[in-house]
């Protein structure tokens, strides 16, 4: 039998902590109240489980969360009526938290939760969980004018302190609702065991044994060119013997010795690829399966490639499950990942993409991944290999190839192949502020193993970006500037060390480039002044469309010191950004990667405006 003292004492304990949680991530109190009030009814009906489990407050608490969730996805952001001025300014900039960073600080900061245990509940890596709670707390610093730790944990604390003289349900009604929502569940689990037995038996198997996923194929209100027969008929000619055999992709490194695996990904997380963000890029798609490769090359690195391939309801639905790809290599989340380039594929199905990441380290990894669809099938190859290896676009496009050759016939296929080649193409769009850098774009530091962070796009009211030379300021006569910051939190660095950037629309061309020409002009002169000891151009180009010049400045402080300054600006159209980056020893960056960097601005702008370019 449950002990309902146990119970009662654990709520009477844990039920205002939970509360101060869920209406931090809510910043409604009502909505949070009730999140914490249906966890402890749910704990209480599986309380024998809850409780034999050592720690009960861990095992509401996720329940609470959920619930908080569920109305944080649905509902807007509220505050509360009457607050505390300084409360409600905290509560604005949590609404603005997107949820994970949100969660991690909340976790972290009020729950006190380890990060490894933290991102555990959260639902992260712990890379990951590292990175959105540094992001939560550098956004609630900066929008709050906190500088120091205690300080971020101080202004959680004086939201929740508000939180007094609360009402709660006596212990004995929670128990009466957990033993009938107990009563309910039962009588409904026979309800659906019986209904299981009428639809067990519907798994179809291909050749080889490997379940074709029909659960997620069959489509009552499917259109007539794909009905109730037509569908599974489909999903079950879909089969993993339309993959690339082990022997095509063991060509990638013949010299080494390969192990394959594969599968439906219906076990696990289902994210078996570099950079996947989800199961199936198609969750509403009639099957799926995905081949992992393992190889280690005679010199000792480690090389691995996948295949995942989703057959579709229609081209359409195909056509947007490429595109959910390419938005994951366009914009993956691998711990320190940076785009290198992003490319148009021709001569291989009906249309097709690929893409190179570099990933983490150390050791640094390259991931070249290449997308292509043919008729309702979309397929993706890829390739993740130690940096030092030859370059593979060629040689995993050329897979790409042969992976589309081998459904393309079929009767869900659509182009074959001819001639593959790779066309370089602006990055995919990412991000809030389509005329901003990503941390996608940034290029890892030298001896610093974490991410880069960003603060959330806002309008400048100074250029954080600008020189003491130049003083660029993007007020008059610009249209919307927008500007962010990038640092590498806990990494040791100090806090002069960071790159911003500034960008803004002027009201044409000839402004812009004038604009541009003015920053140049003020550099040359601040030499002269002598108030920089140096400025050395390392990179410049000019076209009619756009213009880009970059410094290596050393900047004087005062009669002692001097400061590195690598900055640059860009214009694209009438669109002008200016990047600033500030050095910390050897947490620098070459000149060519900075110029590469201020390239990728140039290249971010016209992404926002292809007019401009």
């Amino acid at each position: 039998m449950a002990d309902p003292d146990e119970f009662d004492a654990l709520y009477k304990d844990a039920r205002d902590r939970l509360l101060a949680q869920t209406y931090l991530l809510t910043g409604d109190l009502p909505a949070a109240r009730s999140a914490v009030r249906e966890a402890f009814v749910v704990g209480w009906h599986h309380w024998t489980k809850v409780n034999a489990r050592g720690e009960p407050e861990a095992e509401v608490r996720p329940r609470a969360w959920a619930n908080a969730s569920r109305r944080a996805t649905t509902r807007p952001w509220h505050r509360e009526k009457d607050v505390d001025p300084e409360v409600a300014r905290t509560l604005e900039v949590l609404g603005d938290l997107d949820w994970a960073p949100r969660r991690m600080l909340v976790a972290c900061e009020v729950a006190h939760l380890p990060l490894a245990e933290a991102s555990r509940e959260v639902g992260v890596t712990v890379e990951d969980g590292a990175q959105h709670l540094a992001i939560g707390r550098a956004e609630l610093a900066a929008h709050r004018g906190l500088t120091t730790p205690e300080e971020v944990e101080a202004a959680l604390g004086a939201v929740t302190a508000t939180l007094v003289d609360v009402r709660w349900p006596r212990p004995s009604i929670l128990r009466r609702a957990g033993r009938r929502r107990r009563r309910i569940h039962t009588v409904g689990g026979v309800a659906l065991a019986c209904v299981a037995l009428v639809v067990s038996g519907a798994v179809v198997h291909d050749a080889d044994g490997t379940a074709t996923s029909l659960a997620r194929s069959v489509d009552r209100d499917a259109p007539a060119e794909t009905g109730p027969t037509q569908v599974p008929k489909l999903a079950e000619s879909f089969t993993t013997a339309q993959l690339l055999p082990g022997s095509e992709v063991e060509l990638l490194s013949p010299d080494s010795t390969w192990t394959s695996t594969t599968s439906d990904n219906t076990s696990g997380d289902g994210l078996v690829l570099p950079c996947q963000q989800a199961r199936y890029a198609d969750p509403e798609g009639l099957a799926g399966f995905v081949s992992a490769h393992r190889a280690t090359t005679p010199e000792g690195t480690s090389l691995r490639a996948f295949q995942a391939s989703e057959l579709s309801r229609d081209p359409e639905a195909a056509t947007a499950t490429l595109q959910s790809w390419a938005s994951w290599y366009g914009g993956c989340d691998e711990p320190r990942a940076q785009l290198l380039g992003t490319y148009d594929v021709t001569g291989v199905g009906d249309t097709a993409m690929a893409f190179t990441v570099r990933v983490g380290g150390p050791p640094q990894s390259v991931v070249t991944a290449a997308i292509a669809r043919t008729g309702d099938i979309t397929t993706t190859v890829v390739s993740d290999a130690a940096a030092t290896e030859a370059d593979s676009r060629e040689a995993v496009v050329n897979l790409l190839a042969s992976a589309v050759d081998r459904v393309c016939g079929s009767e869900a296929g659509g182009t074959c192949s001819t001639s593959p080649a790779l066309e370089p193409r602006l990055p995919l769009p990412t991000g809030d502020s389509p005329t901003l850098l990503e941390p996608i774009d940034l290029p890892p530091v030298p001896g610093i193993d974490l991410p880069w962070s960003g603060t959330r796009p806002a309008a400048p009211e100074v250029n954080p970006a600008a020189t003491v030379c130049d003083r660029a300021a993007f007020t008059d006569g610009f249209a919307d500037p927008t500007t962010r910051t990038f640092v590498i939190p806990d990494a040791g660095l100090p806090a002069t060390f960071g790159l911003a950037q500034t960008s803004g629309r002027l009201s044409d061309q000839q402004v812009a480039d004038g604009f541009v020409g003015t920053i140049a002009d003020r550099i040359a002169g601040c030499v002269e002044q002598d108030l920089v000891t140096s400025a050395e151009v390392i990179g410049s180009s000019e076209s009619e469309s756009g213009r880009l010049i970059a410094w290596d400045l050393e900047v004087r402080v005062d009669e002692d010191n001097t400061v590195r300054v690598l900055m640059g600006v860009a214009r694209a159209g009438n669109l002008v950004t200016q990047v600033g980056f500030v050095p910390a020893g050897d947490a620098d960056l070459d000149d060519d990667t900075f110029v590469a960097l201020l390239q990728r601005a140039r290249e971010r702008l016209l992404v926002a405006d292809p007019a401009a370019g």
